[in-house]
């Protein structure tokens, strides 16, 4: 007995002590993806330290940080309150302005003047912060009256003929074609793991679906983006990027001329060192004319120095294939950044976005107009055009009724739906045309000599209304139904047992590593233009459905626990689904086989926290388990067509066990 005991302590403190070095591990990890700015793979390493503990404010903390670089607001709000509500607070005396921060950042700005008050009138407040506290104060009453005061405009999104999950920006309108830029694009030579996007350029002419450029104008292997055409339509400039590490990027100038056969000349030309210096980025590219000069001026972005602080605007003067010495643009730069300029030559005014400038939150966008040598003083756009998230890349057509721009904004589609971190939708604005607009339209004699008309536009690329956006979870019946979904023929394939010694989490991870596997055998059959919808399919599955699942089971678990410790028994239904690939009484025990890891869920759950409950029967499990016969007769049942029996959204989509009832007393 002596023996069986000294051997049940070591394998327990073995096993300790393997679960605190695994979470340092992931600590570290999370640590080093921080410090590199890769803030997505830092907020799953740190996600996967939680796992093992979940009481500690210093993670706590930390998460919150990579989830508010990562725009995951809904996430940093939750663990900064966490941290502010724990005793140990006093070590993290910046929680409360950060907390303001978030607040802002998603609109509001009524708490977001409590916190960054409460912020300034704190005995541990660093006065450094105290000062942008203030700032913040007044921004926050400066965005309450912009909402109150609002622009009359039309705000629509682009439909998906030019959205994807992944980010869309850089809109630029020449006559019936929007040019633009895409990041769903994926280098397949890359050796970093995971490969690196990359973006490419493209048009959709007349509303139809956005194609690359053709004749090897997008790079294979680098970021190609930010288009802006010379007054002649003559000569196009853009960028192109390379990675310096897992995800910062450094940009250069680039321009093509048109051949006599008027296509864009394959190899590009590098702007003079001058504009790229070797050092800095030099990026978004635009193009505009000034009245007073009569020159043709490329405004560009760079972090070179002689700034003002950040990204700043710097301009150029155009003679031929001569530049003149870049000048910083002092009128409009911050200490902040200033990035993605747009010159309106009917209005001689600049267009740009800043984080710096009094706005509603992120990126906001704002306009100087030009008078001779002069500048004026910088206004802000209002709202609606502007939200408390990231507006950018604004263009105005030339007639100012209407105005393209790209934007995170609620509403934007995710590539990561749990997280709700980024990307960039392209939007479109509407002017009121008995309305003032921004700006005053020039006078019909004033020509600016306008070198292209551009014709009326036609084309229409408006969404319905946007879907409301969901709310987390806060009680058990608000996630019903509950989907929590399997590869095909998993746990433990080629079996008719009826239980697995696997838990949810096992097959989870093993699933979602197969997310390339499905990206690559589903499009495969497709058209090249098809396949990156395809590819967008599968991305949406894997992060709204599988990982959304995944992570909604565990706040689940979370939500169980505080019922059944208040002393409430539990008994939870739960009903398996299976694709029609095998004869229907092997897909009953295979229904019940992911009955049976989601009950290994609970079972081993944070250490088997829920054992004593389940021993005691305040918490129960009951299962319903129905095979195939709700799938849609539609699903491939064919073995050999493994393309649209298994990787096909729609068959995985059968392939699930959902919680689909909740019994409390």
């Amino acid at each position: 007995m002596r023996v069986i005991l000294l051997i049940f302590i070591a394998v327990f403190l073995n096993g300790t002590l393997l679960n605190a070095q695994t979470m340092k591990a992931y600590i570290k990890a999370g640590d080093k993806a921080y410090k590199e700015k890769n803030y997505s793979v830092a907020l799953e390493y740190y996600r996967e330290a939680m796992e093992f503990n979940d009481k500690k404010p210093e993670l706590w903390y930390k998460y919150a940080e990579v989830a508010r670089m990562y725009n995951a607001f809904e996430i940093a709000e939750l663990y900064y309150s966490r941290v502010l509500s724990n005793t140990k607070k006093d070590k993290f005396p910046l929680t409360t302005y950060w907390l303001a921060v978030i607040y802002k950042n998603t609109g509001d700005y009524e708490k977001a003047k409590t916190h960054f008050n409460k912020y300034i009138n704190s005995e541990l407040a660093n006065q450094e912060y105290v000062a942008e506290a203030k700032r913040q104060v007044t921004s926050c009453d400066f965005s309450i009256e912009l909402v109150n005061d609002p622009v009359d405009l039309k705000i629509s999104q682009l439909n998906k003929r030019v959205n994807t999950s992944y980010s869309e920006f850089g809109p630029l309108l020449k006559g019936d074609t929007l040019y633009y830029s895409s990041f769903r694009f994926k280098n397949k030579d890359d050796e970093n793991d995971p490969p690196r996007r990359i973006s490419k350029v493209l048009a959709s002419i007349k509303g139809a679906k956005g194609k690359a450029l053709p004749r090897k104008f997008n790079d294979s292997e680098k970021l190609t983006a930010h288009t802006a055409f010379s007054k002649d339509q003559k000569r196009i400039y853009f960028t192109i990027c390379e990675y310096e590490n897992s995800v910062a990027i450094k940009c250069q100038l680039f321009y093509r001329e048109k051949d006599k056969r008027k296509r864009w000349i394959v190899k590009p030309k590098k702007l003079p060192e001058s504009i790229n210096d070797g050092v800095s980025t030099s990026t978004h590219p635009c193009i505009g004319y000034h009245k007073d000069t009569g020159k043709e001026v490329l405004y560009f972005v760079s972090d070179r120095a002689g700034g003002e602080g950040g990204l700043d605007i710097w301009y150029t003067e155009i003679n031929g294939k001569k530049f003149s010495k870049p000048v910083n643009l002092k009128d409009v730069n911050t200490e902040g950044n200033e990035v993605t300029p747009f010159f309106h030559n009917e209005t001689q005014s600049l267009f740009f976005s800043s984080d710096y400038h009094q706005g509603m939150g992120g990126y906001d966008i704002f306009y100087s107009k030009k008078n001779g040598t002069n500048w004026d003083e910088v206004t802000h756009t209002g709202y609606p055009l502007n939200s408390s998230y990231n507006d950018l890349y604004y263009m105005l057509i030339p007639d100012s009724t209407q105005a393209f721009f790209a934007s995170n904004r609620l509403g934007s589609m995710y590539l990561e739906k749990t997280n709700k971190a980024c990307c960039n939708d392209i939007y479109k604005a509407t002017f009121a045309i008995d309305s003032s607009n921004i700006i005053e339209k020039p006078p019909v004699e004033d020509s600016l000599v306008v070198v292209v008309d551009v014709p009326k536009i036609e084309i229409e690329l408006e969404l319905p209304p946007k879907p409301v956006q969901p709310k987390v979870p806060t009680t058990l019946e608000d996630f019903l139904p509950l989907a929590l979904y399997f590869h095909n023929d998993e746990p433990d394939r080629r079996t008719r047992r009826t239980t697995t010694k696997k838990s949810y989490e096992e097959t989870f991870f093993s699933y979602y590593s197969l997310k390339d596997e499905y990206r690559t055998e589903y499009p495969k059959p497709l058209p090249e233009n098809d396949r990156y919808s395809a590819e967008d399919e599968i991305d949406y599955f894997f992060e709204s459905k599988i990982k959304k699942g995944y992570d909604h089971l565990n706040l689940f678990s979370e939500i169980l626990l505080v019922r059944l410790e208040a002393g409430e028994r539990v008994e939870i239904f739960v009903k398996g689904f299976t694709s029609p690939r095998a004869k229907s009484d092997y897909n009953l025990s295979l229904g019940q086989r992911r009955i049976s890891s989601v009950r290994n869920h609970f079972a081993i759950w944070r250490g088997q926290t829920f054992k004593a409950y389940l021993d005691a029967g305040q918490l129960i499990v009951s299962e319903r388990s129905f095979g195939e016969t709700t799938a849609s007769s539609t699903i491939s049942d064919d073995l050999y067509d493994r393309r649209n029996s298994i990787y096909h959204p729609a068959a995985a989509e059968e392939r699930r066990v959902e919680i689909v009832e909740i019994k409390r007393n």
